[in-house]
């Protein structure tokens, strides 16, 4: 999926990683020992994570129609119901890529209080990744050393260049993480959180996912329909086999271009404070005035590719758009600082993410092997969508040379399935509004919650909205759905004029 919050290129959103840098500072757990679990031994966690989660280890198959053979350690993460226990949640942020274990703290913390006594939340760091055996398939020190080449090629001879650092990008995959690749997928992961389940002692359980998250939610629900006891998914994949994953990379395509002239327009509202230019085309001019300068001289390590990296993770969440606006009109007044504050440098959890994104997407479902398919749709979409057409392409062609065979697709029924509650911001451009409702004809139990005019990625506890929240809550306390899909209106967009982002 097709995630892309990170300068990297995937796992989360920011809003997601800010919550996650805060994590630390919550107000640890009393002493008294937290509530045994059958499989899992509770105890402190890595200095990374809250001080308010308990951590533990669970060894799960490595492959599992093999439940005797060699094994894989998974990270799990408890945040204890603080009253009387009715419940369990496991939760999920996304990706492929993005670690769960954090995830845990911020989604209590986000939860009223009668939701917080009644239910442990429990996050896991999906194989492979963070603290559950994590792989890299490059050293990105050097593989990802800014500037990184211009993704937007010029002639044959670029993309030629291009396609051969795709190429390398999967070799390394399969010399320093090879036996690992055939075991990591979607479906690999949803009976991982069923061994969690079963490890926690519960027969049932409930389930919150964002973006990859929802899913692979799906996906669990569709091999464990009995297992579920209720579940939300937000900000919405498209489920449709024909999509997993090429077809829904495209099709993020070009929703992100949808996104960027929201962008455009809300910048020429605001052009007395930003000045980027009066119309939407005058904001455009900037752009490429921004992007020619860092492509005749980098500004320090950014060039076009981390450009084009702020550009896309400005569009998972608005309240990015002031900062990036600042900062290209900055660099138009020959002030770098701003533009190169924003540059997030390589590092080891970045790489992680690359890694654990492209094992499972190239895994999922089958990715075109001719470099001519791929040439074609990218040239043909980049003509009227050039914000991700192109960077996205490279994200995802090593799947072109991936060395595991794709797995078919899964195909959903939501046969079984309890209600289950949707929320779909419009415009969110991640997760396109196409996906809720497919995923809403996929689960016939389902009901949809469409955030009007809204295009942040994330919106149950990351982007609150107090009328989906009342919904959500509603559902965790009693399994209370609308009795029909829903809409709610977005929240008010930044205002720079005031200084007031939100």
């Amino acid at each position: 999926m097709v995630i892309r919050g990170l300068a990297a290129g995937v796992a989360m959103l920011g809003t997601l990683a800010a919550l996650a840098t805060a994590g630390p500072a919550a107000t640890a757990l009393p002493e008294a020992p937290p509530r045994v679990s059958p499989g899992l031994a509770w105890g402190t966690c890595p200095p990374d994570l809250s001080r308010a989660l308990r951590c533990g280890t669970l060894d799960v198959p490595l492959d599992h129609t093999r439940p005797d053979g060699p094994t894989t350690s998974l990270g799990v993460s408890l945040a204890q119901a603080t009253g009387s226990k009715v419940g369990t949640i496991l939760v999920n942020p996304g990706g492929p890529g993005g670690q769960g274990m954090w995830l845990a703290a911020a989604v209590q913390r986000a939860l009223p209080a009668d939701l917080r006594a009644a239910y442990d939340i429990v996050g896991v760091d999906p194989r492979g990744n963070g603290h559950s055996s994590p792989i890299q398939c490059v050293d990105t020190e050097v593989f990802d050393k800014a500037p990184k080449p211009d993704p937007v090629p010029r002639s044959d001879d670029d993309k030629q260049v291009l396609l051969a650092r795709a190429r390398a990008y999967a070799e390394g995959c399969a010399a320093r993480a090879g036996a690992m690749l055939p075991y990591l997928s979607t479906e690999a992961n949803a009976r991982d959180l069923d061994a969690v389940r079963a490890a926690l002692g519960e027969e049932r359980i409930g389930y919150i996912g964002w973006s990859y998250g929802t899913y692979l939610g799906a996906v669990y629900g569709h091999l464990y329909p009995q297992r579920v006891d209720r579940m939300i998914l937000d900000s919405i994949v498209d489920p449709s086999p024909e999509g997993i994953w090429y077809g829904v990379n495209l099709g993020q395509d070009i929703a992100f271009q949808a996104r960027w002239r929201d962008f455009t327009r809300w910048a020429a509202r605001h052009d007395a404070a930003l000045r980027l230019g009066a119309t939407p085309d005058g904001v455009e001019d900037s752009l490429a005035r921004v992007l020619a300068g860092v492509r005749a001289a980098p500004a320090g390590p950014v060039g076009p590719a981390e450009v084009y990296d702020m550009l896309s993770g400005a569009m998972y969440d608005d309240d990015g758009w002031t900062p990036l606006a600042r900062a290209l009109r900055a660099y138009l007044d020959a002030d770098h600082g701003p533009i190169t504050k924003l540059y997030e440098p390589p590092s080891a959890d970045k790489a992680n993410s690359t890694a654990i994104y492209t094992a499972v997407e190239c895994a999922d479902g089958p990715w075109p092997r001719d470099w001519a398919v791929w040439n074609r749709d990218a040239d043909a979409l980049h003509r009227a969508n050039p914000i991700l057409t192109w960077p996205n392409t490279w994200l995802n062609a090593p799947c072109q040379f991936w060395p595991v065979a794709p797995r078919e697709p899964v195909r959903l029924t939501g046969a079984g399935l309890p209600g289950v509650l949707l929320v779909q911001a419009e415009r969110d451009a991640a997760t396109p509004m196409i996906g809720g409702v497919a995923m809403h004809r996929a689960l016939p139990t389902s009901r949809l919650v469409t955030v009007t005019d809204g295009g942040n990625h994330g919106v149950f506890v990351f982007n609150p909205n107090k009328c989906v929240a009342d919904i959500a809550h509603a559902y965790l306390r009693d399994r209370t759905l609308p009795a029909s899909d829903r809409t709610c209106a977005a929240g008010a967009a930044p205002d720079p004029d005031t200084g007031k982002d939100r």
